[in-house]
């Protein structure tokens, strides 16, 4: 008996497997080879100053040396597919809205290889690491802003649950002009809302 073919899978793909872990020491040297990259982290994660990888190594040592990259008010993560395989990483600093500890917001930031971009792996590692910033700090807010001409990190921020609050004007010097960001964030109610 011949069956008929299903054009279309009703059924939902699964997210990409990726997951975040600690930075490790051995993470180090490939940290500081992928930031000093400019092909590798990309037009819009590139600072444009030309940067020594020994010395960025060193950077991220001393870093690590103090806090292992994970403080109470900033810290960088691994992002790694399911094989262990390093792909980019995740980071966030705190901003403060005002003088209240309250008032504290964790921002983030990613930055992948060119080879796993476009693929998923961006909008579920950012979708991770809100799960994380809201489960380990008080925070009522989290947010990213990312460059008014990246499309594709926006088009991830919305897809991990943020919302788009406004433009941030001339906000990041790159290749000798000024560009706007557009700044994205998630509350925490909305976060458990979505948690069900």
């Amino acid at each position: 008996m011949l069956r008929p073919r299903m054009i279309h899978d009703p059924t939902p793909a699964p997210p990409p497997f990726v997951r975040l872990r600690p930075v490790q020491v051995d993470d180090l040297p490939w940290m500081a080879a992928m930031t000093t990259d400019r092909l590798a982290v990309g037009e819009h994660n590139w600072g444009g100053d030309p940067r020594d990888p020994a010395e960025a190594e060193a950077h991220l040592q001393a870093e690590f040396d103090r806090d292992g990259l994970l403080a109470e008010l900033d810290g960088t993560l691994i992002v790694e597919l399911s094989d262990g395989t390093r792909i980019g990483s995740v980071s966030w600093r705190t901003e403060r809205w005002g003088p209240s500890l309250g008032s504290r917001c964790p921002a983030f930031g990613i930055a992948l290889l060119p080879e796993h971009r476009g693929r998923g792996f961006g909008t579920e590692a950012q979708r991770q690491l809100i799960d994380y910033l809201f489960e380990s700090t008080p925070a009522n807010r989290i947010q990213s802003d990312t460059a008014a001409d990246n499309p594709a990190e926006q088009a991830a921020l919305r897809n991990a649950g943020m919302v788009a609050e406004g433009v941030v004007r001339e906000a990041e010097l790159r290749d000798g002009a000024y560009h706007d960001h557009t700044l994205f964030s998630i509350l925490r109610s909305e976060w458990e809302a979505r948690r069900g």
